[in-house]
């Protein structure tokens, strides 16, 4: 896939729940790739969809943003990585799911090629559902006042003494 459908493909995931961290998730999406470039800049060779698109980094990092909290930089970064980790499964080449596996794993059976105009439309597809269903989200983030019922921010409800604590601690983990 393309950096830009890999953009687009966590922009669509992040639009519902938190629209204002969709760059954080857009920088995720295109780490596995850009952190490649990174190791081979300082002399550490890596192959193209190898070491740095295990799917165990993305699950290590939303696990370790849970030990601080869901709503965080972290989290959407991992959220990120993890939808480009799903999007490389549906190409041909496919992705590897651990560093002790020499398989890799091709959802669909791999039925996209990187580049093609059946990738744009499958990610841009994606984003335009995403827009459209996700209307709220997007009015919030440009400063329209309406009510976003996927990003409820219960901290800030409780600072305000919105909400009580009880409320706060029963509701600060959930995403719907």
């Amino acid at each position: 896939m393309t950096w830009k459908s890999h953009i687009a493909i966590a922009t669509a995931v992040t639009l519902p729940f938190n629209a204002e961290l969709i760059p954080i998730a857009a920088a995720g999406a295109t780490a596995p790739d850009w952190i490649e470039w990174i190791l081979k800049f300082f002399g550490i060779h890596c192959q193209h969809r190898k070491e740095t698109h295990y799917l165990i980094i993305p699950l290590a990092i939303i696990a370790l943003s849970f030990l601080i909290d869901y709503r965080n930089i972290l989290f959407w970064f991992g959220i990120g990585y993890l939808t480009h980790w799903v999007a490389d499964s549906l190409t041909i080449s496919g992705v590897p799911l651990t560093p002790w596996d020499n398989r890799k794993i091709h959802f669909f059976g791999g039925a996209l090629r990187t580049g093609e105009p059946k990738e744009y439309v499958y990610s841009f597809g994606l984003l335009a559902i995403s827009v459209f269903l996700f209307k709220p989200t997007l009015a919030s983030f440009t400063g329209e006042n309406s009510f976003n019922p996927y990003n409820v921010n219960f901290k800030h409800l409780y600072e305000q003494k919105i909400i009580d604590e009880k409320e706060y601690y029963d509701n600060r983990f959930r995403f719907f």
